[in-house]
């Protein structure tokens, strides 16, 4: 198969997807208004700065939607060959993905300044409280501990991009303080200016690359530390994660979003231009299976979460996002074309793990095991180097592409650590105001929790890959949480008696999927005797059929609060 027939039926696919069926969403399902109160409106001080243009929320929200799991799951799904995985993410991204993301923002939005927990509270009542908020600090913890291993990773593999990222969130600061209060024009101009200063960076500063050598080792008689580049750059990053998310938004984290998501961009047009212009035929097969490889049903929608659909989603739209939209009409523009850039992005590095060997055999010979995967960064490596063959063809040095593919990547899992913190606080927040003799109700203590408890999953192993021992759960517990959040989405509808099937129906797959997946892991956990996994699989379930059962609670009774009423 041609790449370029695979990129026209995408565009043709999302084209559709915004111009008619999120038109849909909006005006005849969500029924998408400027007439409510949302949580920015009137309250741009020192936290919001000024009221935000648009387009910043919509940069910020994609740098945020864990863009950098979109690449790694992506790659890893051509292993099932290209056409599930093609099919899954654009499918998928223009009904449920989309969906998702628009209804996420209107949910948050008519309940402002509530969490998903406490959301849960006010539609299924008190005791769903607990529930949604376990599973949000499970689901944040195994995000947070995971990007921040696989940046660290990538700092080392890739060092000349060291120096061009710390110089980016420079610039992002200058970019910050001056979009303050400005206009739509200005925002533009600044924009293209930060801009080309960040590509100049990536081009001058990628020629001295910085990297951590040597490794420290304590050892005791029951443990050992081994205080290498990957445990030091993890301990940077959730240093820098504090002191970021005590910063009002408008300082830091939004602007360096909107610049990553800026590069990402342009990333993404050099990639497309090229593949107009090579247009190479895929090489991956159609469909591929191996004794060694998962069955493709359903591991491929638990690997292919961001990029398709993820439960991560509603908690960055809910803590990020909606607390800046000024009006909800946006909610189309930004969520539901968040959904779509994020399926460019997964397009691309499909593209990327079905082009980038030079016959099927190499490519088998990459993707014939399924443990080659277990190591996240090595899917990131893949499409850090596929992008750099992909912009040579355009002329471009394949070692300042690799450099910029490097820092969007870092960029992107970055953003997703920053938010990951941020949402964390929120709950914890949450928490404290409920159990005020328990949880500490200060900001800054509430901060370093959220950072101590993501470190200390990260470096419990002493070697700073302690989230990813965790990591095989991730993909189930993210798809049982955007089964809530549908949840969610479906009984507020309801409330308001309109149509449901459009949330309804990707509910009963992703809850099929979700559990077909949890089950085959547990009986597997359990033949290894991997028992916090299989620990951890028990509490999923146990969830589960604590939400089931409020939810057939709330049926059986059928109260009809107005929710239009909400402020």
């Amino acid at each position: 198969m041609n790449s370029l027939v695979l990129l026209i039926i995408t565009a043709v696919a999302f084209v559709f997807g915004y111009r008619f069926y999120s038109k849909l969403l909006g005006t005849g399902i969500f029924r998408l208004g400027d007439h409510y109160s949302t949580p920015a409106t009137g309250r741009f001080d020192s936290e919001q700065g000024t009221a935000p243009n648009r387009h910043l929320i919509f940069g910020h929200h994609l740098a945020a939607l864990a863009a950098g799991a979109a690449i790694t799951g992506s790659v890893i799904s051509v292993i099932w060959g290209w056409i599930p995985a093609f099919l899954w993410a654009v499918v998928a991204t223009v009904t449920a993905a989309g969906t998702y993301g628009l209804g996420a923002i209107w949910l948050s939005l008519r309940y402002p300044g509530l969490d998903p927990a406490e959301i849960a509270a006010r539609v299924l009542g008190p005791s769903a409280y607990g529930p949604f908020t376990l599973i949000a600090l499970l689901l944040l913890l195994l995000m947070n501990a995971a990007c921040a291993t696989i940046a660290a990773q990538l700092f080392s593999v890739f060092p000349s991009a060291v120096l061009p990222f710390w110089g980016i969130l420079t610039i992002a600061l200058f970019l910050g303080n001056y979009l303050r209060g400005r206009e739509t024009h200005e925002v533009v101009a600044a924009s293209l200016i930060a801009l080309t200063l960040s590509l100049m960076a990536v081009w001058l500063l990628g020629k001295f690359p910085l990297s951590l050598t040597g490794a420290l080792h304590l050892e005791s008689s029951d443990y050992t530390i081994a205080l290498d580049a990957t445990v030091v750059w993890v301990a940077i990053l959730f240093t820098y994660g504090y002191h970021a998310t005590r910063l009002p938004m408008w300082k830091l984290i939004r602007p360096r979003g909107f610049l990553t998501a800026l590069l990402l961009g342009t990333t993404l047009l050099i990639f497309y231009t090229a593949v107009v212009i090579d247009h190479p035929n895929l090489v991956a097969p159609e469909f591929h299976k191996d004794p060694s490889i998962p069955q493709t049903i359903p591991w491929l929608f638990i690997t292919l979460t961001t990029g398709a659909v993820a439960g991560f989603h509603l908690l960055i739209a809910n803590g990020i996002t909606a607390r800046q939209i000024r009006r909800e009409s946006d909610a189309r523009y930004v969520g539901y074309g968040g959904a779509l850039a994020l399926g460019l992005l997964a397009l691309s590095a499909i593209l990327i793990g079905g082009t980038g060997f030079p016959s099927e055999q190499d490519w088998t010979q990459r993707y014939a095991s399924w443990d080659a995967f277990k190591d996240l960064h090595q899917a990131a490596v893949i499409y850090v180097n596929g992008f750099a063959r992909f912009a040579a063809i355009l002329g471009l040095d394949p070692a300042t592409a690799r450099t910029l593919a490097a820092v969007v990547v870092l960029g992107l899992l970055v953003a997703t650590l920053e938010a990951g913190l941020r949402v964390q606080k929120q709950l914890l927040a949450g928490l404290a105001e409920r159990y005020p003799s328990v949880m500490p109700g200060k900001e800054k203590l509430l901060i370093g929790l959220a950072a101590f408890l993501s470190a200390a999953l990260t470096l419990h192993d002493g070697h700073g890959l302690g989230g990813l021992l965790l990591w095989p759960i991730f993909g189930a517990t993210d798809l049982i949480f955007a089964v809530f959040g549908f949840v969610l989405l479906t009984l507020s509808l309801r409330q308001l008696e309109r149509p449901v099937a459009t949330v309804l129906l990707p509910l009963i797959f992703l809850l099929a999927a979700a559990n077909w997946a949890l089950t085959i892991q547990m009986i597997q956990w359990w033949s290894m005797n991997d028992w916090i996994l299989f620990a951890l699989g028990i509490i999923l379930i146990i969830i589960e059929l604590g939400v089931t059962l409020l939810v057939f609670n709330f049926l059986k009774s059928s109260p009809r609060p107005q929710l239009d009423s909400v402020p």
